[in-house]
């Protein structure tokens, strides 16, 4: 018998966790943050605790309780059944992409447990843990918690540098696109898709009961809709018996195209006669080419930040990806250093050595901080009609610094607000704007973007051309578009099965 359950993304916009049993062999498709049902129980001010582990997380439904699944430190930690005595029983981790929404809770998974993921994806999560902070961008390596050990003294203490905690390192194995692969009983086969981030795969499942499919989440008016095309012919030649198929907006009807953001973009810095400033999803790097071409045709440079520099440096390292995005050295690019901790990066650096200035930086950042392509607030606001700038929501406070001159422009390049929260952080964002002078009214607020999400129309085409015999609606509120488009829908219900047969 084969069976999946669904431990998230049902009746929700991700929160991906599909368990696939078959004979012996236990893999899960995605293993992702059910961001809607947990923003109704915590908040920035009220996190999950991680004195419990995966307690907080069990009490409302964000984490399966299953046996010999989690890391032994936290099940040790809060009691949970002994479960750091059990070996697993699961086989592996194959993830679509690294949105949280797919990925996320990796972090509490048994290291042994293997990650499945194409390279893109490793490089992107490398890029989150190296650059984030705290539990939760704790991918690809984790520092063991609530360790004991002995002192100089004799006595037990408690572990909480990093010197006294073990590194654990998570088995990763990298697929190859088209290249099937077996994990014991189930043969996988990735198939590149066109979504808002490089290196994502939908899968086609091969079981000793049939073989079904697995969507990812797609579109086909990014860069990349050959992908999607090649991904749906796949499906139609594979003789599935079910689809596991992304509906996220199912409800839209229309939708522009990656390369029309781009002509957008390069239309209004072209009609900007000082500063534009221009923010958009630091890890889609098809969102970063569109405003790359945008500045480069309008004669600016794109001043990125240092988050986006060590992205794409990781990305130039890789034989598959290297030369498809910009270089973080490339001569259209230049890398803004912000201010941080004690804001030395201006001062004398007579009076204030280079050492003290680079304490004021992570790591993996200090290289861009002196680098030949850096720049700081300084060189941007004396050259205003020089720059293009990526400024984040999170990095409004360099506009302190920079000051905008009159006639300088925002563009927004990313999703608009789909709840109450990020509407009133939206607001917020805009008393910052309108203070600097980058827009007068919400008239003023700029945006071009497109969905990593097909509209209604692309996913009927899906639906219907991948000649599935029965299709569950996924990573969806509208399921009921699919009766549509389709005589064999199975609706399921969260920590639901269903049977292969």
């Amino acid at each position: 018998m084969t069976k999946i359950t669904f431990y998230g993304g049902i009746d929700e916009i991700g929160g991906n966790k599909f368990l696939v049993e078959d004979k012996k062999t236990r893999i899960f498709l995605d293993f992702g943050m059910q961001m809607g049902r947990a923003g109704q129980y915590f908040a920035e001010f009220s996190n999950p605790r991680q004195l419990n582990g995966m307690g907080d997380y069990f009490e409302f439904g964000l984490l399966p309780r299953l046996s010999g699944l989690y890391r032994r430190d936290y099940s040790r930690h809060m009691e949970f059944d002994n479960d750091h005595k059990k070996e697993t029983d699961f086989d592996g981790v194959l993830i679509t992409h690294a949105h949280v929404d797919h990925a996320a809770y990796i972090h509490f998974l048994r290291p042994e447990i293997p990650i499945y993921c194409t390279e893109a994806t490793k490089l992107i999560m490398q890029a989150l843990e190296e650059t984030g902070a705290g539990t939760t961008s704790q991918y690809l390596n984790y520092k063991e918690n609530f360790v004991i050990y002995d002192n100089s003294k004799g006595t037990k203490s408690r572990a909480t540098s990093e010197k006294n905690r073990q590194e654990i390192e998570r088995t990763v194995k990298i697929i190859q696109p088209y290249k099937k692969f077996q994990i014991d009983s189930i043969e996988v086969e990735p198939i590149p898709v066109d979504h808002s981030l490089p290196g994502v795969c939908g899968f086609m499942i091969h079981t000793s009961n049939g073989s079904f499919g697995y969507t990812a989440d797609l579109r086909f008016h990014g860069r990349r809709k050959s992908e999607t095309e090649k991904f749906v012919e796949k499906c139609a030649s594979s003789e599935l018996g079910h689809l596991l198929c992304e509906g996220t907006r199912v409800d839209k009807t229309s939708t522009k195209t990656e390369l029309e953001v781009e002509t957008d973009v390069k239309q209004m810095i072209e009609s900007t006669q000082k500063l534009a400033v221009v923010t958009y999803p630091v890890r889609d790097l098809d969102r970063l080419l569109s405003i790359y071409h945008a500045a480069k045709m309008a004669g600016r440079y794109l001043a990125i930040d240092t988050k986006q520099a060590y992205l794409l440096k990781l990305f130039e390292t890789s034989a598959d990806y290297a030369g498809i995005y910009p270089r973080h050295d490339d001569p259209i690019i230049k890398v803004f250093t912000s201010r941080k901790s004690w804001g030395l990066i201006t001062k004398d650096r007579e009076e204030w050595t280079d050492k003290l200035i680079l304490a004021d930086y992570d790591d993996w950042e200090q290289e861009f901080v002196f680098g030949n392509n850096s720049v700081d607030y300084r060189d941007v606001a004396k050259n205003q009609k020089d720059f293009a700038l990526y400024c984040s929501d999170f990095k409004l406070h360099d506009l302190i610094d920079i000051r905008p001159q009159e006639g300088s422009s925002y563009i927004r390049s990313s999703t608009e607000p789909f709840d109450e929260e990020m509407r009133l952080d939206h607001e917020r964002i805009k008393n910052w704007l309108k203070h600097f002078g980058l827009i007068h009214s919400s008239s003023d607020w700029h945006v071009t973007h497109v969905s990593g999400h097909g509209t209604g129309d692309q996913i009927q085409k899906v639906v219907q051309e991948s000649d599935s015999k029965k299709i569950i609606p996924i990573h969806t509120v509208n399921k009921e578009y699919f009766d549509k488009w389709h005589k064999n829908v199975h609706h399921v219900q969260l920590d639901g099965s269903i049977d292969l047969t």
